[in-house]
């Protein structure tokens, strides 16, 4: 057996000079990718202006990162999650991206069920959440029983001071001691266009209890129904009403504090961030734009709104041939990367010759938004 083992392993002089080349050829070959590596390496490609122009892209395409909210500028009152607006949130404190979110959560049919549930939307700060939680009113979460439960122990401080229930702001009516639900829904009253024309109908308001009518019915204070919509009392100071003003139509972009300050509602403090708002866009082009100022509940703005008229136009545009980015992107309509992708094109093509000229930057899709950014726009030679 060992003898015809060996003679299968046996070769001869010539087979073993043949196998030693066959060897030294199959090292060579194995060994070459490694030296062409070594003696001639591979160019690298340039993808940097490939790179470049992504990033450009990317830039068009992602809106501006929104400024993150102040806590110390946000307000605090009772909402619902299921209904409040994109406005709403921001003026809780909420970051507009993340309040969007929210209203597209919505959308889609999705439905916060309890407290809780709000801090599942994992773009809201957690510091946020646990500022807010407090103050989440969900329609349906409480029985009936519960919900009046619930709103005894979370009123406001009770105070009493004159007020009219046809003009009193909603956070007069929280100081009262009114419940959030009980004065939305009288807000909506109010709203539809229903007024109180005695003491007594604001004892017929769903909800009021005989014990809150009885400690406010002393300091209701209703003007004549058909004088109220040419007067109302002027702010009230130390719990008394001063006299009362006269109300005319006012032109919005000439109209100062003072003006201002004579409609229902409005006081310093609203007043003066009207007038920032209205500085910071140039003038308004349109009654509702009032509205969008930061801070102005919109059942104020449905309430002052008959007195609102434009007879000024729009007192300051912005030159798009010279503005820089810094200039354009400190207008409230008009964010960073808007700026820069304005310069951008007026740099690649020349001067514009009109503000309907961008239009066409391809960024540029929102015909909603340009319509309401063209009016402060101008193309001087």
């Amino acid at each position: 057996m060992r003898r015809k083992i060996q003679s299968y392993l046996y070769f001869l002089p010539v087979e073993r000079r043949a196998l030693n080349v066959l060897l030294v050829l199959i090292g060579l070959v194995l060994a070459a990718p490694w030296v062409v590596r070594r003696l001639w390496p591979k160019a690298q490609t340039d993808f940097s202006a490939i790179e470049r122009r992504i990033a450009t892209w990317q830039i068009a395409e992602v809106p501006a990162a929104e400024p993150s909210e102040s806590h110390s500028s946000s307000e605090l009152f009772f909402f619902d999650p299921n209904t409040a607006s994109v406005e709403t949130l921001v003026r809780l404190g909420v970051p507009t991206r993340v309040a969007k979110t929210i209203q597209r959560y919505r959308e889609r049919g999705g439905r916060f069920r309890h407290a809780d549930d709000l801090g599942k939307i994992y773009t809201l700060p957690p510091e946020v959440f646990e500022r807010l939680r407090p103050y989440v009113r969900i329609e349906g979460e409480y029985s009936l029983a519960e919900r009046g439960a619930q709103a005894s122990k979370t009123r406001f401080p009770a105070e009493v001071f004159p007020f009219d229930p046809n003009t009193a702001p909603k956070e007069d009516l929280l100081r009262l001691g009114l419940s959030p639900t009980l004065v939305e829904r009288l807000l909506r009253y109010r709203e539809k266009g229903y007024v109180f024309r005695q003491k007594s109908d604001f004892k017929k308001l769903y909800g009021l209890s005989e014990t809150d009518y009885a400690r406010l019915e002393p300091y209701i204070v209703i003007a004549q129904p058909e004088a109220a919509l040419t007067a109302r009392p002027a702010a009230y100071s130390s719990g008394t009403y001063a006299q009362e003003y006269s109300l005319k139509p006012i032109d919005i972009n000439r109209a100062d504090m003072e003006t201002w300050m004579r409609l229902p509602g409005i006081g310093t403090a609203r007043a003066n961030s009207i007038l920032k708002f209205r500085e910071r866009l140039g003038g308004f082009t349109s009654i509702d734009q009032v509205s969008e100022t930061f801070g102005l509940p919109d059942s104020t703005f449905q309430q002052i709104r008959l007195w609102l008229r434009i007879e000024t136009p729009v007192f300051r545009k912005i030159d798009l041939n010279a503005a820089s980015e810094k200039e354009l992107s400190a207008h409230p309509y008009i964010n960073y990367q808007q700026a820069r992708l304005i310069v951008s094109y007026r740099e690649q093509h020349g001067p514009y010759k009109s503000p309907a000229d961008i239009r066409r930057i391809a960024a540029f899709t929102d015909e909603s938004w340009i319509a309401k950014v063209i009016p402060y726009l101008e193309t001087k030679e």
